[in-house]
Order: structure tokens, then C-alpha cells, then sequence
């Protein structure tokens, strides 16, 4: 009989079109189905739902089909923390993939960490997860990080911002951790290449004040507002903002704001950028997670809250099938010491357990697109 826990509630879910032998081996996902970042968690827990069905088609792992139990973090590090410990404890997970948000994140790392589980995180992008990794590494020895770091989106933001001709941008967004994280990071890679922050301003993400911070922006003299809030409530700002200056060219850093059903609701007047980890057309693999997305759930991926939860289930089921073993330090050793597929492109981990994102050679790079009436056009980096 299945049992819900208030808001909090797991599911189960199975893929058995393939025989296996043995019992299952079981990814517990950590994900805000609950709370102001509840639609990016559904598209979270949509495609972590896709790799496990594409890994069972493939044969599963280890010779055992591959389950998923999913947890409502409800965006508080303390649902984090302990809806991960009825994962470990009552579910018997083998690995972990979550949270969202950065402080919850932390909360997870804490509690999984020294219990040696695997844990992917997919989205957090905080500097204190390396940090952490880096100053103790074998408490911290099975925790890696597909999305990229704070001082990475910051690099390849402020390229487009360059790219652009851009002279002076406004940062808005709500006052979470890593977005101010962000903001200050923006700051100086945008230094670095001679443009300047005209505006910086935060609004809650419960409760938001979306006026003082719209009209700071709007009337800043910036030449673009970057728009750091993947959450429901971007879209009430940038109507807000629309209002005050029509044609003020916003980039967000994804989100709600690259949801094509919202493309009939979003003020076009002005430019409306969109930064993604992966688009349909960017590459061949981009394009087929796209497609087997859109076929399953009947809509586009938003390219950023689902395609690193399916590439961080599709390495960890990569990095199982390489070890030969669930183990945390065989799975750690072979994400060390591997290249992983997945939709975004290769991934390759560093001595703090990085994925490699930027500019560099064989390096995974970032998509930004602009909506259009028919559709998201890819920008940057140019094809």
C-alpha cells in the first residue's frame, strides 16, 4: 500500500521491459515538487524518470533494473536533509541525485557524505560543494558535480554579455545563496572584460516585491538585465519590467523562462535571452534527449532543471556499468578516472569533482537561445 508523507511524498517508479535477475538497484532523487520551485523540480523528476527508463531499455546496470525513489525537498534544508536519511535508511538507496536549490544541496552533501553514498548533484552550483570536496576529500570522496560551478556560469554569461557589445547590464533576481553567489561572480568576470554592473537588486522568493527592483532596473541605464531567478516568479518580473522599458533585452539563466508553453505569455517587445546547458540543435546528443523528452512528457525540455538531472542519472548509471560495482569508492575511482556521454556532451571530472564547463578544449559549453514567436533560437556560443 503506498504511504505519502504530507507534502513530502515518494513514488516509485519501475521500468520493466527488460528481464533482470536480481533486485533492483534504487537512485533516491532529491527535487522541490512543493513551493516556489515546484515546477522546475517536476521537470527535475521528469527527466531523472527518462534516464532510468532509457538505462533499463539499455540493460539496466550491473545486470539489475534500475529504480527511482523521489523525495519533495520542498525547497528547505531541513526537509533536505531528512527526507535524505529516509532515503539511506528506509529506501536502501545505492546513490542520490539532488537537491536544487544551493543551501539544500549542502544539506544533503552533509548528510550523505559520510555515509559514502554516491551523490550527483545536477543543479547547486554554490562554490562551497568544491570547497568542501577539496578540503575533505575522503568524507566527500563520492560526491560529484555535473552542472557548472558558479565562477563557470559566470564566465560563460558574461562572454555573451561581450559578445553583445555590452557595456553596463542590472543583475536582478531573488536573494537565494547561490544567486548572489552569482551575482558577485558575474561582477568580476564582467570586470575582466570591461563592462560594468549598473544595478544589483534581490527580491524574496516567497514573497516577492517585484516593483522597487523593477523600476531600480529599468531606469539603471543598463544596456540588459540579467535575470537570475529560475523560479515562477520570473515571469511576473519580466512583465513588470517590460512595462517600465518595453524594449530592455533580459538574459535569464534559465528556468521557468525556457518553458516553450509560456512562449504565447512572454512579452517579446525587447530581446528575452535564455542561458541552457544544452538546446535542441546545439548538438547531435542535445537534439535525441530533446526529442525522447518531448515524445514522453509533450513538451519541450526548458534545457537547464531537466537536462543535468538526466545526465547526472545517465553518468552515475554510466560510472556503475565502468566500476563493475555500487560501491561508493568503486564509483568514485571510475568518475575520476572516466568520460561520461551525456546530453549536454562529455563529461569530465577535476580533483574536486567538477565537471569541466568552459572555453577550454573538450570542455563542455553552455547554450544561450532567444525566444521568437515560433521558437527558441540558439545564439551562443555561434554555431
Amino acid at each position: 500500500m503506498k504511504r505519502v508523507y504530507g507534502l513530502t511524498a515518494f513514488l516509485l517508479l519501475f521500468a520493466a521491459s527488460v528481464s533482470f535477475g536480481a533486485g533492483p538497484l534504487k537512485i533516491g532523487v532529491l527535487a522541490p515538487l512543493s513551493g516556489p520551485f515546484a515546477a522546475n523540480g517536476t521537470s527535475f523528476v521528469q527527466a531523472a524518470t527518462l534516464a532510468v527508463e532509457q538505462a533499463n531499455a539499455e540493460g539496466g546496470a550491473l545486470g539489475r533494473r534500475i529504480e527511482i525513489a523521489v523525495a519533495d525537498t520542498e525547497g528547505r534544508v531541513d526537509v533536505a536533509r531528512s527526507e535524505t536519511l529516509r532515503l539511506v535508511s528506509r529506501e536502501g538507496v545505492d546513490a542520490l541525485v539532488g537537491a536544487y536549490l544551493s543551501e539544500e544541496t549542502m544539506g544533503v552533501m552533509e548528510t550523505a557524505g559520510p555515509r559514502g553514498i554516491p551523490l550527483i548533484v545536477p543543479v547547486a552550483a554554490t562554490a562551497e560543494i568544491t570547497d568542501r570536496i577539496r578540503r575533505e576529500p575522503a568524507r566527500f570522496r563520492a560526491v560529484f558535480r555535473v552542472s557548472y560551478s558558479i565562477p563557470q556560469w559566470a564566465e560563460t554569461l558574461a562572454a555573451f554579455l561581450k559578445a553583445r557589445k555590452t557595456a553596463r547590464y542590472a543583475f536582478v533576481g531573488t536573494g537565494i545563496r547561490w544567486n548572489k553567489e552569482l551575482g558577485n561572480a558575474l561582477e568580476q568576470s564582467a570586470a575582466r572584460l570591461g563592462i560594468g554592473v549598473a544595478y544589483a537588486g534581490y527580491y524574496s522568493p516567497g514573497n516577492p516585491a517585484f516593483d522597487p527592483v523593477a523600476v531600480a532596473a529599468a531606469g539603471s541605464g543598463a544596456d540588459i538585465v540579467v535575470l537570475g531567478d529560475p523560479g515562477k516568479n520570473s515571469l511576473s518580473f519580466l512583465k513588470r519590467l517590460r512595462e517600465l522599458s518595453p524594449g530592455m533585452p533580459v538574459l535569464s539563466v534559465g528556468g521557468t523562462l525556457g518553458d516553450a508553453r509560456l512562449v504565447p505569455s512572454l512579452p517579446l517587445a525587447g530581446p528575452l535571452y535564455v542561458q541552457a546547458a544544452a538546446w535542441k540543435g546545439s548538438t547531435p546528443s542535445a537534439t535525441a534527449y530533446a526529442e525522447r523528452f518531448e515524445k514522453r512528457f509533450g513538451s519541450a525540455p526548458v534545457g537547464y532543471s531537466d537536462t543535468l538531472p538526466y545526465d547526472a542519472v545517465t553518468v552515475l548509471v554510466a560510472a556503475w556499468r565502468q566500476a563493475g560495482s555500487a560501491k561508493g569508492d568503486a564509483v568514485a575511482s571510475a568518475l575520476e578516472n572516466g568520460t561520461f556521454q551525456g546530453a549536454a556532451g562529455a563529461y569530465r571530472f577535476d580533483d574536486s569533482h567538477q565537471a569541466a564547463w568552459g572555453p577550454g578544449p573538450g570542455a563542455l559549453r553552455g547554450t544561450i537561445i532567444r525566444w521568437e514567436r515560433d521558437g527558441g533560437r540558439i545564439v551562443f556560443p555561434p554555431h
